[in-house]
């Protein structure tokens, strides 16, 4: 299990001088390890994983599950964040109800194992604009296992690991609460951010979120979906419909 490694019939330790995070099953046995150097060292990766192997394969697993599935299902919610150390910080915050990806992108087996316990995921981003880009993909998984997806943006600088040390948990409640957007709204704000007034921005925009709500399988869901995306931008409920009805039947036709 990538414990120990062979070099020119040398063993050494791999994870030497690292602080070992132990990731867990979903009922608590231990599978493999992340382990983050304490070297400053630009040149040594920051994070190692334990290799694939037979039980441990980290696209089917999420990070803390185990400590937080109660939580999970007596809240039914489930926040998401990146890394080790912000489900460790949150948890210790008191917002016990969260897992990580550990830095790998979000796949289908990782939502659904979140899904035997709650249908709505929250996703924690912090404020960088590039990662919130990349990771869009993600929201559309989500919706796609007829999941709920909401968001919450850490200020810039900041991630769920620094911004729970920094303020009490009633004022990381409150941050979460007031700060949870729809993934329209959210998609929205990232991507006209500087382009707000370009028609042809505007319109990649809209075609690109009303692909999104097109992955949803529940057709009530989809049309709650449209009306809030016709108020925002403004459009005929129509139109809208009609680009989603060609989108579903292209996505049919593959």
């Amino acid at each position: 299990v990538g414990l120990t490694k062979v070099k020119d019939d040398r063993y050494f330790d791999f994870f030497r001088g690292r602080v070992m995070f132990p990731i867990h099953s979903v009922s608590g046995r231990i599978l493999g390890f992340g382990g983050r150097t304490l070297l400053a060292d630009k040149k040594v990766a920051k994070y190692f994983n334990s290799p694939e192997s037979l039980i441990y394969n980290k696209s089917e697993i999420l990070y803390g599950l185990y400590f937080s599935k109660g939580d999970v299902i007596k809240y039914d919610q489930c926040f998401l964040c990146e890394g080790y150390t912000d489900v460790i910080a949150m948890y210790q915050a008191g917002i016990q109800n969260v897992v990580a990806s550990s830095g790998t992108a979000l796949t289908k087996d990782q939502i659904r194992l979140v899904r035997r316990y709650t249908k709505n995921i929250t996703i924690l981003y912090d404020g960088d604009a590039a990662g919130i880009k990349a990771s869009f993909r993600g929201i559309d998984l989500i919706l796609q296992e007829g999941m709920n997806v909401k968001v919450v943006l850490f200020p810039e600088g900041e991630d769920p690991d620094s911004y729970s040390k920094s303020v009490g948990t009633s004022e990381l409640e409150t941050y979460l609460k007031e700060h949870t957007q729809d993934f329209i709204s959210f998609k929205a704000d990232i991507l006209l951010k500087d382009d707000e007034n370009d028609p042809i921005k505007r319109a990649e925009l809209i075609r690109d979120i009303v692909q999104s709500v097109s992955l949803i399988p529940d057709q009530i869901t989809r049309n709650v979906y449209m009306q809030t995306i016709a108020q925002r931008f403004d459009m005929s409920e129509e139109v809208l419909a009609n680009e989603l009805i060609k989108l579903r039947q292209n996505a049919a036709s593959k």
